[in-house]
């Protein structure tokens, strides 16, 4: 710019004359292209590769990085199991890891089984306490259909079956074999569900259960029993009710006697009974077992031991 004295106004300068001139502006410096987010793009996708899936959690349904995590998981769980719990409810999981009753596998001091005669079962195990979040977490397979938890539940019942395996093992005095070379149990049978059950739920959730589990370790599981009818709700009935409504709730089915003695036929463990792991999904007063067991003593033509394993204990 100069003073224009002639006219008392500034003129400005023609831009690039002179040796004062000033350089001609540049447009690209002052207002500069976007710059392609490409780079950023390919380092937010690489972040996604390496960063673990966010999964819904099969307790809290929230989602959570899916990580195997070894800690907490007790002894004959797959560490695999993990990827479907987050950390938070992974900590909180009633597993059974000690029992006070050697009969029904209960972690606290155990009356019932002391007023218990003349059992027809020889003692049960469960994988957790039946708490409120246990209760919600069965309802939803039982009841609202999603079946993509049945996977998930049957593997928890292996730390139980492991432990069960190994008290009978160290009976036997196979403790010092390895693991899985001799199988303890002989068949896999389950709970049966009454007819209108069986068609209001589609499935009977105990043998689906017994199904799994014998994939996993490697036994036959079969049904032989039938229900006689429907028993109600038993939530608010008594001990002494629920037993007496179990009783003659079961019978052997038709083909039962014929596969107990092809079993006993085949089995290399002639010098003991057959062993039967009786599956279901709650274990409450036992009544429901014990009643299984009758049934199936009564139907067999060899003696048979029956054992129960359930996903959660009362």
């Amino acid at each position: 710019m100069f003073n224009d004295h002639s006219s008392g106004r500034l003129q400005p300068l023609v831009s690039g004359t002179g040796p004062l001139a000033e350089p001609p502006q540049d447009s690209t410096r002052l207002y500069p292209a976007k710059r392609s987010r490409a780079p950023f793009r390919w380092y937010e996708q690489m972040l996604e590769l390496l960063s673990p899936e966010r999964v819904p959690c099969f307790i809290c349904l929230q989602r959570f990085a899916a990580r195997s995590q070894q800690h907490g998981i007790p002894e004959g769980l797959p560490s695999s199991w993990a990827n479907g719990i987050c950390r938070s409810c992974s900590g909180t999981m009633p597993w059974i890891r000690k029992i006070k009753c050697f009969v029904c596998g209960r972690p606290e001091v155990c009356g019932d089984c002391c007023r218990r005669t003349g059992a027809s079962f020889i003692r049960s195990r469960s994988a957790v306490s039946y708490t409120p979040e246990m209760r919600g977490l069965l309802a939803r397979y039982k009841y609202r259909g999603e079946e993509r938890l049945l996977p998930w539940l049957a593997v928890m019942l292996l730390p139980a079956f492991t432990a069960l395996s190994d008290e009978l093992s160290l009976g036997d005095g196979l403790h010092s074999v390895r693991r899985g070379s001799v199988p303890v149990f002989d068949l896999i049978t389950s709970v049966p569900v009454s007819a209108e059950r069986l068609q209001e739920r589609g499935f009977n959730q105990a043998e689906r259960l017994a199904a799994s589990l014998s994939v996993r370790v490697g036994l036959v599981s079969r049904p032989l029993l039938i229900r006689n009818g429907e028993r109600g709700k038993m939530s608010g009935k008594s001990r002494r009710d629920r037993l007496r409504s179990a009783a003659d709730l079961f019978s052997p089915a038709p083909e039962a006697s014929g596969i107990l003695s092809i079993i006993a036929s085949r089995s290399e463990a002639n010098r003991r009974p057959l062993r039967l792991l009786l599956i279901d999904d709650i274990y409450t007063t036992g009544g429901t077992l014990d009643s299984c067991a009758r049934a199936l003593q009564l139907a067999s033509p060899v003696p048979v031991d029956i054992f129960g394993l359930t996903w959660a204990r009362a």
